[in-house]
């Protein structure tokens, strides 16, 4: 997070939560009576300017392959006091940038992750911490190069941000050999944790460590029990799926996307839900990009020649006076609406116009190209309808250029009725949500989903798929259940039924809509519920511990009151259940019955 700054990058959601979670962390604990101090452990990607960071003076030696190096960390305290420690090696991170960090080959991917973490585990060992918090797979080496002593002192926790990236690596020699590699007794962790098909699964080994060692396995959309969003949809697996599309349609389906990629330990382990929330900013009567004055700031930074909004109109309404409006002030949205129909199409909206808009990525979880195949269906059921649609495909990514085209060919075709911009502009996305009546979001997966928060709190109502953490505005929104990804037609079917009703809503029950946005706005998105669960989270781990360390006193005082005729007995007919009906807790008095047979003898 922090990208503003020069010292964050923002590739995904998980950059938001970073920069925005831990203040509201602190100030959730202080509502329950806890001082709380956190400290953020970053990689130092290569654009960071070092010279604005402060080098510690601390020994981090790292191995790969045999070869032992130090790693380098800096501080860095930011505005609002927190603290970030990054961790830096020329070798491992002088290829990184603003928009690249996440290495293409696998095997560069898994010597990065696996230096990085035995840096933080040699800063964390040196510190005084009462709890980890681990942020999905880039990290989940870390509880291995801190050990099982550390661990049995201090919990930690790990949150799943998008499980549909599991750092799943495929092995080189043998898995002994690829985890002897990265500094790991393979011999000893490689089955019990890592094995997947034949390969390395970093997430998969995480969520096993963590669970054993008593901490939460949580994900960013749901509730504790794991009951709704994307915690329950991790939970089920492929039958599970198949089954309900199957009756969904009422024949078999060609494929089903599966959330948690067939790593079944979702099915077995607690999953639990914490929804994401949002910082207040995003809220329309605090949104920066909806103040003159910060327009004016970015219109500096671009240049005379380059002017955030193309049309004059819209240019000089929004850079001459505030636009900031909430549920009790909808003139300032409507006339949002009309500057943003300026920006789009030129002209001034006659009649009564829908503007159906969309904003994001053109990739396959996003699934925005499904909106181009409902264009023309959608404008011959309403006459009113236009749609905004500012998306781009990444470099590559063939299907996503394939979208842009198509999207490009539309506009060429209705101009008056469909715009397409495929150029990042920040201060237009957020004109195009407050000033749209409807937004779409058709996504493959969404593990909790911003855009849908977002949209809703400028009063611009989400039409999307019943997916992970979209559901959450379920009480607001136009939600459609698809689940064959090999079937577009239908799919495209089911998303146009629920714009039609969208529509018919906005034409012909005024007062229905009315209250639709209403609702929208007035969604608690805020961080703190969230944040205080995850204060919740944190004292239970220290209570597990505390638990542990207790039942293992309960064990050792069991073994010491049996006599030697009665220990023989007893670890005769001792036999621990292996797998799905294992108890740890009784192969751990297994272990002290060892224990106390090699003392004795």
């Amino acid at each position: 997070g922090r990208i503003g700054s020069g010292l964050g990058v923002k590739i995904g959601g998980l950059g938001v939560i970073i920069e925005e979670l831990p203040p509201e962390l602190v100030k959730a604990a202080a509502r329950q009576n806890i001082e709380l101090e956190i400290e953020i452990l970053s990689p130092c990607f290569g654009h960071y300017d070092k010279s604005r960071l402060a080098r510690l003076d601390l020994n981090l030696p790292v191995t790969l392959a045999g070869q032992t190096f130090n790693f380098e960390a800096y501080e860095y305290l930011f505005p609002d006091q927190q603290k970030v420690i990054y961790f830096w090696d020329d070798w491992q991170l002088n290829w990184t940038n603003a928009n690249a960090i996440y290495p293409d080959d696998p095997q560069v991917g898994l010597r990065l992750y696996a230096s990085v973490c035995q840096a933080m585990a040699g800063y964390i060992k040196q510190g005084n911490f009462d709890t980890v918090h681990l942020h999905d797979y880039h990290v989940g080496l870390l509880p291995f190069y801190l050990g099982d002593d550390y661990l049995r002192r201090t919990p930690v926790h790990f949150t799943i941000h998008n499980a549909t990236y599991q750092g799943v690596t495929p092995l080189v020699g043998g898995g002994y050999q690829s985890l002897d590699r990265i500094n790991l007794p393979g011999e000893r962790l490689f089955h019990k944790y890592f094995d997947f098909f034949d390969n390395l699964n970093l997430m998969k080994a995480c969520m096993l460590k963590v669970h054993e060692i008593g901490g939460k396995i949580t994900t960013v959309s749901g509730d504790i029990a794991g009951t709704w969003g994307y915690a329950a949809e991790l939970k089920e697996g492929h039958a599970q799926i198949w089954a309900r599309a199957y009756a969904q349609k009422g024949s078999p389906p060609g494929e089903v996307f599966v959330p948690n990629r067939h790593l079944d330990l979702f099915e077995k382990l607690p999953i639990t839900g914490i929804t994401n929330g949002m910082g207040r900013s995003n809220w329309p009567q605090n949104l920066p990009e909806l103040k003159a004055a910060v327009l004016q700031v970015t219109q500096v930074k671009r240049g005379p020649d380059n002017p955030i909004f193309k049309n004059p109109i819209t240019q000089n309404s929004m850079l001459s006076s505030d636009h900031n409006f909430d549920a009790q002030n909808l003139p300032v949205k409507a006339e949002l609406k009309r500057l943003l129909h300026l920006e789009a199409f030129g002209s001034e909206p006659e009649w009564d116009p829908i503007l159906i808009t969309a904003v994001g990525r053109l990739v396959d979880q996003k699934n925005l190209g499904l909106i181009a195949d409902i264009m023309e269906h959608t404008m011959i059921y309403d006459g009113g309808a236009k749609f905004i649609i500012l998306a781009s495909a990444p470099e590559g990514d063939a299907a996503g250029k394939a979208s842009e085209a198509n999207f490009f060919r539309l506009a060429a075709m209705y101009p008056s009725r469909v715009y397409f911009n495929n150029s990042f502009n920040l201060p237009l996305s957020k004109l195009i949500l407050a000033g749209g009546d409807f937004t779409l979001i058709p996504s493959r997966f969404e593990p909790c989903g911003l855009v849908d928060y977002e949209a809703s709190l400028l009063g611009n109502i989400v039409i999307g798929r019943a997916t992970g953490g979209l559901t959450k505005v379920r009480q607001c929104a136009y939600l459609y259940e698809w689940l064959d990804i090999s079937d577009r037609a239908g799919e495209a079917n089911a998303f146009f039924r629920q714009i039609q009703a969208a529509i018919d809503t906005y034409r012909h029950n005024p007062v229905r809509h009315g209250q639709l946005i209403q609702q929208a706005m007035a969604i608690d998105a805020s961080w703190d519920s969230s944040a205080a669960q995850y204060i919740q989270m944190y004292r239970y781990g220290l209570m597990v511990e505390d638990w542990y360390a207790k039942r293992q006193k309960v064990i050792e005082s069991f073994v010491a009151s049996l006599k030697q005729e009665e220990l023989a007995i007893f670890s005769k007919f001792f036999m621990p259940g292996q797998q799905e009906y294992a108890d740890t807790f009784n192969w751990e008095l297994e272990q002290a019955l060892v224990k106390s047979f090699d003392s004795a003898a």
